[in-house]
């Protein structure tokens, strides 16, 4: 539902990180507790309680922290909940939707998924002419990520990059990126990655987002039949104990989409089949490459066939899709008091180790003179997310605990690998993720080791959202007007297009479809390339398309989730 405009004194209208539609909750007009209102709001929205449990934070619609009752007021009562880390996401709105930000750039809603804005006044044509100045005299053939970090040419990228040095020039231009994405700090933007387009060259689809590693160990979220067959009893019985006029029909006990884990066709065919149209709609099938899946619904649906959803959710099969499975029954539902949250498995420690270095470097910027010099920025024992940081821990392990000690929280053959490798890469990454005891040892580990600062005490929460560095949205400059055709930027899989008219792009067929963004000089697109729950999204699949004459220069401003030169090399360091 959409706000009224003026709001009541009353009441708090609450909208999720990035969403468009919210609730009203009425609140007794005190601001300590507008946090509990707005948890009841972010619940019947729909948000994982589990990680609301960890806090929650408010922003108004143009993306400022709302931290007391003038600066709510000002939002007009109405709000962004964010749990625990969310990093803030620009609602999309509707297509066509402006919002004009305090420095004038001004952001057009041109794709609601993924996400797009057309972005104007970031950038002066002679900024523009600067950054390919610079740029021009280092550029190289573009390169793609291979094995064991390695950088590669591909048939896929034949466009041409530079990224430009670090200067008081590119800073600014950090400074500003982050300010426009309403990041925490110019520290999560990159420095600006230069761009060339010749006549024919391109960029086939591909993410921005990093796949290279897993941070978890395989099984460590996946979902089981249990988790099913739980959450049909749930809503069974959170049904049965309602008012039935508040029930639509379909839904009651008896009808088709009542939950009933023992119903081998009725339900499940119901189910599935609502499921299969939101996929298709949405065109996620597509956008997974997992057209084969919608074949076997849509047969399985035609014959009239049992369908074993134990089948359907074995790890060999597609258990991912469980919990879309669910929000599309309660989106298709429409009550908010049928809000599920899965259970969760035992939280990993790699899970656990990353949200503690989240947390501690926000104390410590809160903190600022208060926090020990060696634990401040530039300090020896600053948390990052280094591979060099995790080194250093693990040292510190080894020295200031025994052998016996170390040896019963994991092993002996453990200890003598720790001991081994000491100094090599991600060998606390690979403890950690074998025993989910051993982040609160690096944890204490680092406490005693910055003198036991009570202020900078970590209490482990029950469960966090999985978390590792990752890019998180992107800004596209187009720096010059040379390409009368071609050269869009492409996101292949959107429903939403630019123009009516027909694309064709000679050697990449993705630029007839999808969303083409054309490159209109001293214009950019950002567009996010995680969810608004930090995951990342699969529908941001791009692409550059070849101009079919001239040069098209653009420049990348990539914006990760976290401190972005401790990320990369996270994720550069194999």
């Amino acid at each position: 539902m959409e706000a009224e405009q003026p709001m009541a004194e009353d009441r708090v209208f609450f909208m999720l990180n990035g969403a468009n539609k919210g609730v009203y909750v009425s609140w007794n007009g005190q601001f300590d507790c507008l946090g509990q209102a707005a948890e009841v709001a972010a619940a019947w929205l729909g948000a994982d309680q589990d990680v609301m449990v960890n806090g929650v934070r408010l922003y108004s619609q143009m993306g400022w922290p709302v931290r007391n009752a003038d600066e709510l007021r000002d939002t007009k009562n109405i709000v962004h909940v964010l749990l625990d880390f969310q990093l803030w996401q620009w609602p999309g709105i509707k297509k066509g939707y402006k919002y004009v930000l305090e420095n004038g750039v001004t952001l057009t809603t041109v794709g609601i998924s993924p996400k797009v804005f057309d972005v104007q006044y970031f950038i002066t044509q002679e900024e523009a002419d600067q950054v390919i100045e610079i740029g021009s005299p280092m550029l190289d053939r573009s390169l793609v990520d291979g094995k064991n970090s390695t950088r590669v040419e591909s048939s896929s990228r034949t466009s041409h990059t530079a990224f430009l040095p670090d200067s008081i020039f590119t800073r600014d231009f950090q400074k500003r990126s982050a300010l426009v994405a309403r990041l925490p700090s110019p520290s999560y933007v990159e420095s600006l990655q230069l761009v060339r387009y010749g006549a024919g060259e391109f960029y086939r689809q591909h993410f921005d987002t990093f796949h290279s590693r897993e941070f978890l160990p395989k099984g460590a979220d996946v979902y089981k039949y249990e988790d099913y067959v739980e959450w049909t009893i749930w809503a069974a019985e959170k049904l049965q104990g309602m008012d039935q006029n508040k029930v639509p029909e379909k839904f009651r006990e008896g009808g088709p989409l009542f939950p009933n884990a023992n119903d081998s066709i009725v339900f499940p065919q119901a189910l599935l089949g609502m499921f299969r149209d939101y996929m298709n709609t949405t065109n996620r099938f597509k956008a997974l490459f997992d057209t084969s899946y919608d074949e076997w619904i849509r047969l399985s649906l035609e014959s009239g066939a049992e369908i074993s959803m134990k089948d359907l959710v074995e790890d060999k099969q597609r258990p991912s899709y469980l919990p879309t499975i669910v929000r599309t029954w309660e989106e298709q539902l429409g009550l908010g008091e049928l809000r599920y949250t899965f259970p969760k498995h035992d939280t990993n420690s790699v899970s656990h180790f990353f949200h503690w270095v989240r947390w501690t470097k926000e104390r410590v910027s809160f903190l600022g003179d208060k926090a020990p010099v060696a634990a401040r920025p530039g300090g020896k024992l600053y948390p990052q997310f280094t591979v060099q940081f995790q080194e250093m821990l693990l040292g510190f392990i080894l020295d200031d605990y025994s052998q016996g000690f170390i040896t019963h929280l994991t092993n002996k053959d453990w200890y003598d690998w720790m001991v081994h490798n000491r100094g090599r890469n991600n060998v606390l990454f690979e403890v950690l993720r074998a025993f989910p005891q051993f982040a609160e040892l690096a944890i204490r580990t680092w406490e005693a080791r910055i003198g036991g600062v009570p202020e900078l005490h970590y209490k482990l929460p029950d469960y966090v959202h999985h978390f590792q560095p990752q890019r998180f949205v992107t800004l596209f400059l187009y720096l010059n007007n040379q390409t009368k055709v071609g050269g869009e930027t492409v996101f292949p899989f959107s429903l939403d297009r630019y123009s009516d008219e027909p694309i064709v792009r000679d050697g990449m067929d993705e630029c007839s479809s999808g969303l083409a963004v054309p490159p209109l000089a001293l214009h950019a697109s950002l567009f996010y390339v995680q969810t608004p729950e930090g995951i990342p999204d699969v529908m941001s699949r791009h692409g550059g398309c070849p101009p079919s004459e001239g040069v098209k220069w653009g420049a990348n401003s990539f914006m990760w989730d976290s401190d972005s030169e401790e990320s990369a090399e996270l994720w550069a360091i194999k």
